[in-house]
């Protein structure tokens, strides 16, 4: 990524940083749900995953991307013992996030330049949600690879994407004012990003199968996680 993208990406983030959940709101209300059910509804499926292998609470869990810090909230719901560390390269971002996260102390902040990878430390859990595609394709190798540096022996990544075989999501990104310089991820080229960067166990599932009308059957997204027609998607990898 050049200097000149880097500094439009970030002008872009911290304008958006002060009135990003109204505009998300604003952009999903097709959906009928709050921005927060979908901020709840990935972290709570982290935290299903990890039930299954048996993983402790306290866990150690790096937020790459975290945005305004809509999901730390979260994590200590699921994790109640956990500590978080959310990495952003918009500072008005993390600003917000500061301010939002108060009353959580185990929950920290930090800004990062584009283009450098800095030693954040050993995680049990990084968790990267909607931040690739804003980021260009030729830059995920190397993220990834570094990434895998911070994540402790056997630890998990989750990374959750927008899902570009389905169209409602599509036409919902178009629509979206932050989301301006997106690039969809296909699914099999995410898995075959972390492949090539040396993670293994390497799986997708898909998610947000039915609207808040019919929210009666989301008991059941979690036996559709094969369907490729959810509106996000995610990779666990190890």
């Amino acid at each position: 990524m050049s200097d000149k993208q880097n500094t439009v990406q970030k002008i872009e983030f911290d304008e958006f940083a002060e009135d990003y959940d109204k505009l998300h709101a604003k952009n999903i209300a097709s959906s009928g749900f709050a921005p927060s059910y979908f901020d709840e509804y990935k972290i709570k499926e982290v935290a299903r995953i990890l039930q299954s292998v048996s993983y402790s609470t306290s866990v150690r869990i790096l937020n790459y991307g975290c945005g305004i810090g809509k999901s730390e909230i979260f994590f200590h719901k699921y994790f109640p013992h956990c500590s978080s560390l959310g990495v952003d390269i918009s500072p008005e971002s993390i600003r917000k996030a500061e301010e939002e996260n108060i009353d959580i102390p185990s929950a920290q902040f930090q800004v990062f330049a584009p283009g450098e990878f800095p030693n954040w430390g050993r995680f049990d859990v990084i968790y990267i949600a909607n931040v690739f595609h804003h980021i260009p394709h030729e830059l995920h190798h190397e993220i990834l690879v570094h990434l895998r540096t911070q994540l402790k022996p056997n630890g998990h990544l989750f990374m959750f994407e927008h899902n570009p075989w389905n169209p409602v999501t599509v036409r919902t990104i178009e629509q979206c004012e932050f989301d301006k310089d997106a690039v969809l991820l296909p699914p099999d080229y995410a898995v075959n990003a972390y492949k090539k960067a040396g993670f293994v166990n390497v799986n997708k599932n898909f998610t947000l199968f039915f609207p808040s009308f019919l929210s009666g059957l989301i008991p059941m997204e979690k036996y559709l996680t094969w369907l490729p027609l959810g509106a996000q998607y995610y990779i666990h990898a190890q």
